[in-house]
This record gives structure tokens, sequence and C-alpha cells, in this order.
């Protein structure tokens, strides 16, 4: 295992080593960007329909600063580590990642906070672009900032543990990969991507607000447009942090597991 004090100097190199893939294969990182703009369609058929009424407490400006807001979380908390956890099992390529002294869990981070510090200014300049077409209040939302980032960063924690986990199935399916789908599905419908979830009917709304999902797409977004505060807020930020713990536990446990099946069959 790497020593502390080597830590920031292992940290920088894999940044550094994943922002140069990135920047290498930038056709790739144009098929991820425009695969992500789905909420900006979700906007315009919002905006359309609510050009004449109020729906659900949402204005026009309302869902267009709504679904830009799911556009940027979504963006800015991308995982792709299932493709790379199910491929790296199935094919065994996993024991050259538990002989270097930093585990392997590491290197995953790097890779997509590398690629998100490519994607970042990009996304950040669409996102922008967008507000000012419909004249929001940007530096309205400036302030919610520091709140932001902070509610950005558990986001990402809880999906990227999200994807860590059901990747790390692979150890026991011939393909986790499998459960892609119903995952991006699930976070996708229960996130917000379609539909806010203050419209949901009132039987479930509550409901869905407390699943991952929610947490970490719908909640960031209302930070951002300052719909969120004092208790609520509190509430919001509460919630993310208790499935962090619950998804940082469920990796470690299935890692260890996994690990224990996968040195049993020799690989």
């Amino acid at each position: 295992m790497a020593n502390w004090a080597s830590l920031p100097a292992i940290a920088m190199r894999l940044l550094r080593t994943s922002v140069l893939v990135t920047i290498v294969y930038r056709a790739q990182l144009l098929v991820w960007l425009l695969s992500g703009v789905a909420p900006l369609f979700m906007m315009m058929i919002w905006w359309e329909l609510s050009r004449d009424q109020v729906i659900g407490g949402y204005a026009p400006s309302d869902f267009v600063s709504y679904f830009l807001g799911i556009y940027l979380v979504r963006q800015l908390t991308a995982v792709w580590v299932i493709f790379v956890l199910n491929d790296e099992i199935r094919q065994g390529t996993l024991s050259s990642r538990l002989l270097k002294p930093v585990a392997p869990f590491w290197f995953h981070v790097a890779e997509h906070v590398g690629q998100m510090l490519v994607r970042g200014p990009i996304v950040l300049t669409v996102f922008c672009a967008g507000a000012l077409l419909f004249h929001l209040d940007l530096p309205g939302m400036a302030v919610q900032l520091p709140l932001l980032l902070m509610a950005l960063v558990l986001a990402w924690v809880i999906i990227f543990h999200i994807y860590y986990c059901v990747g790390l199935l692979a150890f026991w399916m011939a393909n986790s990969m499998a459960l892609d789908a119903m995952v991006w599905s699930l976070y996708t419908v229960l996130g917000g991507t379609l539909i806010p979830i203050d419209l949901f009917p009132a039987a479930t709304r509550e409901w869905v607000a407390m699943l991952p999902f929610a947490a970490a797409l719908d909640f960031p977004v209302k930070v951002l447009m300052g719909r969120v505060a004092d208790l609520d807020l509190l509430h919001g930020f509460m919630l993310q942090l208790f499935w962090v713990l619950v998804l940082v536990a469920l990796r470690r446990q299935l890692w260890r597991r996994g690990l224990e099946r996968f040195s049993g069959a020799g690989i």
C-alpha cells in the first residue's frame, strides 16, 4: 500500500492521466455530451405546456430552470464505472489492478474526476447559454453555488456508488451490464429527468423523494433554484448523507465478498 505522504502525488498523477486520456478520445467525449441532452428536450415540452398556466407551482421559467438544472447535474455526475468493472472482473484484468499500490476503487474515482474536469467547462457553457437565452436569474443562482457544490459532491458519490455496487455484481453474474438499463431507467424516471418530483401523484411523491435517485438529481436542482431552505434544505442534505453511508457500506461489503470469490476462482 502507498504511504500517506505519497498519496497527493499519486492522486495528481491519476487525475493527469485521466484528463489526457479524455482529451485524446474527443469523439467519445462528444458522444457523452450529446447523449445527455434529453433534459433539454423535456424542458421545451414542459415550457410549451405551461406557457399559459402554472402547473403544480411551476411557471414556464421554473420548468426551464429545473430542466437546465437536471442537464447540469446529470452531466456533472455522469458515471460509467459499471462498464469498467464488468469488463475487469469478467476478463480477469482486475488482477493487474490488485497488484498496484493503490486500491482499484481509487483508479476508478480518478478516471471519472479527470473526465469531469474536461467536461465541466463545456457543460457550464451550455447551461449559462440556456439561462441567458431564457432570461433566467443567473446572479440569483450563483448565490446558491456553495450549497450546490455540496449537493453535487454528495450526488456524485451516491450515483457512483450505485453503479459501482451494480458493477461488482459481476463477481456473481455472467454480465452485470444486464442491469444497467434497469438502473438507468430508475434514475431517469425517479430522479426527475422526465417530470419534476413535485408533480408526482401525492400518494407516491414523498416516497419517491426519499429514494437515492431523487436525492442525487432532484434535490441538487432544487438547491440551484432556491426552492429548498431551512429545515427542507437540512433534510435534503441529511438524506444525501444517509444514502452515502448506506451505499459506501454496501460497496465495501460487496467488494470484500466478491474479492474472496474472485481469488477463490484462481483468476
